[in-house]
């Protein structure tokens, strides 16, 4: 696909909307060429659309002057062209970015009313009724959202797992290959955090949160993992969480370790249920192995998370409806059902070209959907992601008022975060504003290993430690 654009300013965004109705870019040789003009009132859209279908042209002129600014107009501009050239409706329409909750805050912040939202996603962004009605649900759901500036979560990253998912996008690294810098990393990892403890009693902090992820902080060794458990000593907090995802990392022992320092909630993933997808994903446990070691977790009194991913490779409609059923029969307190996100540049994209162009990942999730309510589940946050399957997005669903109070506070950025760690990124929320500062430590455990002064003097500026 090739984009033409009058002005280069917005295109990015521009680009975000087109590449939706062209999800396999290899041998494609589609042209749109887009021209706009811009008065004090209005932004006037020419768009020509060139491609195997053939040529059309499109004009379009929208009002400014109602909140909307230049560049959702020329989003929605182009994505009413595209829609009617392909005659394809998205279930997100022209909504680009993460998190499509945290729009509907703002426009509450600006005066809406709940009742008008529906009408202005439909409007504004040509997002499908379902959507709306599952993005007002989560907001139901979410409620109380607490804001105070004194209130923080602690987050702590793991970059190591015991294989190199295919599709995963996540910087981490097969624990076999790195084993010489565990303890290096966990040593360099203990100076940052004795740096935060400081930081937030200084600051006067309160950390009510704390989430280990990663990577698969499990796979870890055993006495590794204590050192960095036995480290974060907040007093009381009212929620734990460490990432156990992967069955094959998990065993009495390190449960008995977790339950030791007052863990609150793991996970146990399957992704699937199908041995030949896991497979397939280089995953290195099977569906059974994922039975046995949610079974053993069992015995303690951990909350417990489990994931699937909705359109991988060689999964079938059936399977993963097989899938949700065994997760559902299996009752865990949360379910997220993920759907695939692929970079396009990559291998295994490239390999797996045609899930972009026969996907049933939308019954997928219409099947999850409707038997998580079912039995129970109710959906409290949603984040999105580029190059996802047909324009689809990531929902956690919860029962027996068991929401992970983290994965709101991240995904809708109400609460200051200190992150440590390779690729972790700390933000500062400053609530009167309704404003996030960011500083991110570098992404490779080496360069992490050998920069951690800087990074501890990234966390000083943004939190005015003198």
């Amino acid at each position: 696909m090739e984009l033409l654009l009058s002005d280069y300013e917005y295109q990015n965004d521009i680009f975000d909307v087109a590449r939706e109705f062209f999800p396999a870019t290899i041998d494609d040789t589609s042209v749109i060429k887009l021209d706009y003009k811009t008065t004090d009132e209005n932004v006037d859209i020419d768009i020509q659309i060139n491609s195997i279908n053939g040529k059309k042209s499109y004009q379009k002129s929208f009002d400014t002057n109602n909140g909307e600014g230049v560049k959702s107009r020329l989003k929605l501009g182009l994505y009413d062209a595209l829609s009617d050239y392909f005659n394809k409706f998205l279930p997100y329409g022209c909504l680009t970015g993460v998190r499509p909750t945290k729009v509907v805050y703002s426009l509450l912040q600006k005066g809406l009313k709940l009742s008008q939202i529906p009408s202005y996603f439909r409007e504004n962004y040509r997002v499908s009724k379902d959507k709306i009605n599952l993005i007002l649900e989560i907001i139901e759901n979410q409620k109380p959202i607490e804001r105070n500036d004194n209130l923080v979560d602690f987050y702590v990253n793991i970059p190591f797992c015991t294989t190199k998912c295919s599709y995963c996008s996540f910087i981490s690294a097969p624990i076999d290959k790195v084993q010489n810098y565990i303890t290096p990393y966990v040593d360099t990892l203990l100076k940052e955090i004795e740096f935060t403890k400081k930081l937030i009693r200084e600051k006067c902090y309160i950390v009510k949160n704390v989430y280990i992820g990663g990577g698969t902080p499990t796979a870890i060794p055993t006495n590794e993992l204590e050192r960095i458990l036995e480290s974060l000593t907040f007093g009381e907090i009212k929620e734990f969480t460490v990432e156990a995802g992967r069955p094959d990392t998990i065993d009495k022992e390190k449960l008995d370790l977790l339950q030791k320092y007052n863990v609150t909630r793991i996970s146990v993933n399957p992704q699937t249920f199908n041995d030949e997808v896991l497979k397939g994903i280089g995953r290195a446990h099977c569906a059974v192995d994922t039975i046995k070691t949610y079974e053993l977790a069992r015995n303690y009194n951990f909350d417990i998370n489990m994931d699937l991913i909705a359109g991988l490779p060689k999964e079938t409609l059936k399977s993963f409806k097989n899938s949700i059923d065994k997760v559902i029969d299996l009752n865990p307190e949360n379910v997220t059902v993920h759907t695939l996100c692929l970079k396009r540049a990559s291998s295994f994209a490239i390999e797996n070209e045609n899930i972009f162009k026969t996907s049933k990942t939308e019954k997928m999730l219409e099947y999850a959907q409707k038997q998580l309510y079912k039995a129970g589940y109710k959906p409290y946050y949603l984040y999105r992601q580029k190059n996802q399957v047909d324009n689809l997005e990531n929902v956690g669903y919860f029962r027996d008022k068991t929401i992970c109070r983290f994965n709101i506070e991240s995904m809708e950025e109400t609460a200051s975060i200190i992150a440590v760690g390779a690729n972790a990124i700390s933000k500062r929320y400053f609530s009167l504003e309704n404003r996030i500062e960011r500083c991110a430590n570098v992404k490779d455990i080496p360069s992490y290993i050998v920069r951690i002064n800087e990074m501890i003097d990234r966390k000083k500026e943004l939190f005015d430690l003198k």
